[in-house]
């Protein structure tokens, strides 16, 4: 028998062995895990971190000192003792619905309600609430809800930024920028941004314009209970705006009442009493302005001036051409003198003392006035008080029929200057066309043209022509010039943008371009533009509102062109001057009573057609004001006792000229003389003609001597005196200069 060796080690049983093996294998397992897990955390701490570091170095801090000038267009004007251009007028965004008020515009109690109501640990957090914020987290994954963790500055962001997405990295980013905003910008700079940005309804941003709308207040004429009735509206303003769910925001002024006392903004005794009223609504008008006014006429026609010139600038349509100037922060230094404006704009809206006609119904009006660097110092786009903004202003885009203020500029203005006729030159009253006479296809029914004293003077002179205004003479000019050459000198050189130029009705033929009766019609801006050239020597500078716009960075984006062009000679231009002197200041002128004493005035009025419309242009040596009587709606005869616009620009440039210096006097060319001349001649008077009157002529075109009534005896001197023989010289002719 053989013994066992118990020195020999014992075999371990197979599911032990496998047991070991198993736990081996899961503990490597568990390690590589583990080790994967603690590695894969390192790379995803390191990711997330960089990610963090990355946003903060990114935080984006919105500029609070730009945010009011992207929304607000200013306009300045020139102070009227100074000289320096103030602030006058702003327009906002959102087609003015953006009113900026200024943080001490604010009551106390509007700052009061907001904090309560929105983010009560406003005045301790540096930007973030993290108490809301990681209570706001915790309710978003448990599927509760205690309210968002937004404070107002996180609000001001998404409200500028438009960044509202429910995002994570969102989120995070917006924390950032928070935290980055309160270390630049002071907590009043904050709520004065984020109570000038909030959506409260209709379209209708920041508490200024709401409280023009649902209030007709200014924002620091609001009650506590107002206050908080705009506060209601942020929850939601499809909800809670107070026009048509007054009740619902009743309920949440409720609420906010209860956070005010939790917070001892107010006590007890007040939540009672506040608890208990009621708010009353006043719907009121939301403008372009600070105040609840309507905009001036100025400021409607300058607006539109700028958004036609941002067109015609950039090529851009009409809306994307408004919106940019309501919206990109524009600098705007305006041409108006408000001390005018004001005059125009009282004198129209008082229809009362406004300059009466026959008429059971008044006709409208419109006035403009510039100076002669063709600034538009005023404008009145309608009679009466004015009932909105951005009305049609019939000054500025109004197209009526000119009658006779079309003669100076055109057919006198060319005769003059191609020395075509003088100021005394002699031509006969007589109708054109007899009744029964054909031209063309036209069989004239009447004697062509008519005037409007219903006859015929015969032989009169150029002086009395524009006095009287007579029809026959200029259609004789206009003839002999040609249609075409008037209605280009018109066009091109003065700038009339709607005459007709082509079709079966159009204004290259005598009528328009002699009596002003136009296809389309001319507004009063630029009927006032060709008329510069009368007061200023001669020259056209492109009427305009404003001298320059600037960009919210200061850049200029758009400038007037103030460029004169010399249109007629200043000897023409003196000249027409003094026959319009005449049509004011000896009869038979028919705009006398348009005189101002002490102050020279020259002017031009006008009648289309049975008495449609009624016009005066009025010129001093400083400013040039045209106006216009009629129906705004269809054609319908004025009827009057005393032609009533030379009266209407009187009644306003007098007060215009108060405080200027009469002894300024319109501008005079050293190259005219003045000359006594025979009326029945037109000719240098000598001293057998009985009827004389002044004239004045270029030294270069003067009229011969009159042998009419001196039997052929006489001569002109190049010294510019009448000398007969070896008589004295007789000292009624004198060199000008």
């Amino acid at each position: 028998m053989t013994k066992k060796n118990s020195d020999q080690p014992k075999k371990t049983p197979v599911w032990l062995k496998a047991i070991k093996g198993f736990f081996r294998f899961l503990g490597r397992a568990l390690i590589t895990v583990f080790s994967v897990i603690i590695i894969s955390g390192c790379i995803i701490g390191c990711v997330l971190a960089t990610v963090i570091l990355g946003m903060v170095d990114d935080a984006e801090v919105v500029d609070l000192d730009q945010l009011e000038l992207s929304y607000t267009t200013i306009i300045y004007t020139k102070d009227a003792e100074t000289g320096i251009y103030v602030e006058d007028t702003k327009l906002y965004g959102e087609s003015g619905k953006l009113i900026w008020a200024d943080y001490d515009q604010f009551p106390e109690y509007l700052i009061d309600t907001v904090v309560a109501a929105e983010d009560k640990r406003f005045w301790q957090h540096q930007g973030v609430d993290f108490a809301r914020t990681i209570q706001a987290t915790m309710d978003f994954l448990t599927g509760g809800d205690s309210g968002g963790g937004s404070t107002i500055t996180q609000q001001l962001i998404k409200n500028v930024t438009g960044a509202d997405e429910v995002r994570i990295d969102r989120k995070v980013k917006e924390i950032f920028n928070a935290l980055a905003l309160e270390k630049q910008y002071s907590k009043q700079q904050i709520l004065e941004a984020y109570l000038n940005v909030i959506a409260l309804g209709y379209n209708t941003k920041g508490v200024q314009a709401a409280a023009n709308m649902y209030f007709d207040k200014d924002i620091s004429e609001l009650t506590l209970t107002e206050c908080a009735g705009l506060i209601a509206i942020t929850n939601n303003p499809s909800i809670y705006e107070p026009f048509g769910h007054p009740e619902n925001n009743k309920d949440r002024r409720e609420y906010i009442y209860g956070e005010m006392l939790e917070n001892k903004y107010i006590t007890r005794e007040e939540y009672e009493v506040l608890c208990q009223q009621d708010i009353v609504t006043s719907k009121g008008q939301v403008t372009g302005t600070t105040s609840a006014k309507y905009t001036s006429w100025f400021i409607d026609y300058l607006i539109d001036d700028v958004i036609d010139d941002l067109m015609d600038e950039y090529g851009w349509d009409k809306k994307t051409a408004e919106y940019n100037l309501y919206n990109g922060g524009y600098r705007i230094y305006a041409t108006v003198d408000n001390r005018i404006q004001n005059i125009a704009e009282e004198y129209y809206e008082d229809t009362d003392g406004f300059e009466k006609v026959l008429n059971q119904n008044q006709p409208d009006s419109a006035f403009v006035c510039l100076n002669y660097d063709g600034e538009v110092v005023a404008i009145v786009g309608g009679k009466g008080e004015k009932t909105g903004s951005r009305l049609f202003n019939i000054a500025a885009h109004g197209k009526r029929h000119i009658g006779s203020t079309i003669k100076p500029i055109a057919c006198y203005a060319l005769g003059i200057e191609n020395d075509l006729i003088t100021f005394s030159t002699v031509i006969t009253d007589e109708p054109i066309y007899k009744a029964g006479e054909t031209v063309g296809s036209t069989t004239f029914k009447a004697d062509w043209p008519i005037n409007y004293y219903k006859g015929y003077l015969g032989d009169v002179a150029v002086e009395e022509a524009v006095q009287r205004s007579i029809n026959t003479i200029p259609v004789k000019l206009v003839e002999l010039l040609t249609p075409r050459t008037v209605f280009d000198f018109l066009t091109q050189k003065l700038h009339i943008s709607t005459l007709v130029e082509t079709g079966s009705n159009n204004d290259v033929a005598v009528a328009p371009m002699a009596l002003g009766s136009f296809t389309q019609g001319v507004s009063p801006i630029e009927l006032a533009g060709a008329y510069q050239m009368i007061g200023n020597g001669g020259l056209y500078i492109e009427p305009h509102s404003y001298t320059q716009v600037l960009d919210s960075e200061g850049a200029v984006i758009l400038k007037a062109d103030t460029a004169p062009e010399r249109v007629i000679s200043s000897e023409t231009s003196t000249i027409l001057n003094k026959l319009c002197q005449r049509v004011v200041n000896a009869a038979p002128g028919t705009g006398t009573t348009a005189r101002i004493p002490g102050f020279q005035v020259a002017g031009k009025t006008g009648s289309a057609s049975d008495n449609t419309d009624l016009w005066f242009v009025g010129m001093t040596p400083k400013y040039l004001g045209v106006v216009w009587l009629g129906y705004s709606e269809g054609m319908k005869e004025i009827k009057y006792q005393t032609y009533p616009t030379p009266k209407i620009w009187k009644s306003i440039m007098a007060d215009v000229m108060q405080g200027e210096d009469p002894t300024v006097t319109f501008p005079e060319s050293s190259n005219v003389v003045s000359a006594t001349y025979c009326k029945a001649s037109g000719d240098i008077a000598g001293p057998s003609c009985t009827e004389t009157s002044i004239g004045w002529y270029k030294k270069d075109n003067m009229p011969g001597n009159c042998i009419r009534c001196s039997g052929g005896l006489g001569f002109w001197e190049p010294g510019g005196y009448w000398n007969p023989g070896n008589e004295d010289p007789n000292p009624g002719v004198t060199v000008i200069g």
